[in-house]
């Protein structure tokens, strides 16, 4: 019965999931498109670079922009892939459980001889391969598109990044998991970890300017993810373990909310 539940899982949502693949790659074949003309404007980015206000700098953390590192992690890996892993993450995990309660479709799953822990993980690893998918999608990009701009950086490095972008969904997938569990809403799932982690980008973004944000910082799933800069040190062995352990944490708790909670079909 688990291998149906998460063919399933994955029939129903594929255009989405093709959607957001195909997004992903448009998005890192524009930059990568664009990077020759900074590359050979190099002295003339580099000072128009360094007009710009120093929070703003701070803020975008535009190091090096004209290398091939400095211009991924600016364009790329600073804000627009790790809030595209939250989306999609967010998406599935807050529809996890909760979509079925508001088709009212969850009486009818409910009578299948599984039981709701089964069908919580399935949704869950269904989830996980999504965003698998993607890392994969990505990564593939960028190898095929740093060869054809003359970007010299390894393919693991890519992996990387697109890896801690990837596990950076996952928890925010697992908040909305959670909230999903308990609520059966999926627009109130939605809204509280997509909160949660505007919150998160806020902080971080603003930690070297903000002497609080800056103590809070070291508990922020965002500095152990885009704070690695895992395409110049790969991943990092603790902060990748901080991210698996809270992304376990809010899985494992959704699932028991939802195993123990009365359901009620909309």
């Amino acid at each position: 019965m688990l291998l149906p539940l998460l063919t399933k899982s994955w029939r129903d949502r594929w255009r989405g999931l093709l959607a957001w693949a195909l997004g992903l790659i448009a998005m890192a074949s524009v930059q990568l498109y664009v990077y020759p003309s900074v590359r050979d404007s190099a002295e003339g980015m580099g000072q128009f670079i360094d007009e710009f206000p120093e929070a703003m700098q701070v803020i975008f953390r535009i190091e090096d922009y004209t290398s091939g590192v400095g211009f991924l992690n600016t364009e790329l890996f600073s804000m627009l892939v790790p809030l595209v892993f939250i989306a999609v993450g967010v998406s599935w995990g807050a529809g996890a459980t909760a979509d079925d309660e508001e088709r009212g479709t969850a009486d009818l799953l409910l009578t299948l001889p599984v039981s709701r822990t089964r069908i919580a993980v399935t949704r869950i690893i269904a989830m996980i391969g999504v965003l698998i998918a993607l890392v994969l999608a990505l990564s593939a990009a960028l190898m095929i598109g740093t060869q054809l701009v003359g970007i010299d950086i390894a393919a693991g490095r890519l992996v990387a990044a697109a890896t801690v972008s990837g596990m950076l969904g996952l928890c925010y997938a697992g908040i909305g998991f959670l909230v999903g569990a308990g609520t059966g809403r999926r627009g109130i799932a939605l809204g509280v970890a997509i909160g949660l982690a505007l919150a998160g980008f806020l902080a971080y973004s603003l930690a070297p300017l903000v002497d609080t944000f800056d103590a809070i910082n070291p508990l922020n799933p965002f500095q152990w993810s885009l704070g690695t800069n895992a395409l110049v040190g790969g991943l990092d062995a603790g902060n990748t373990a901080r991210l698996l352990v809270l992304a376990a944490v809010l899985f494992t708790v959704g699932i028991v909310v939802f195993s123990r909670r009365d359901i009620h079909s909309t």
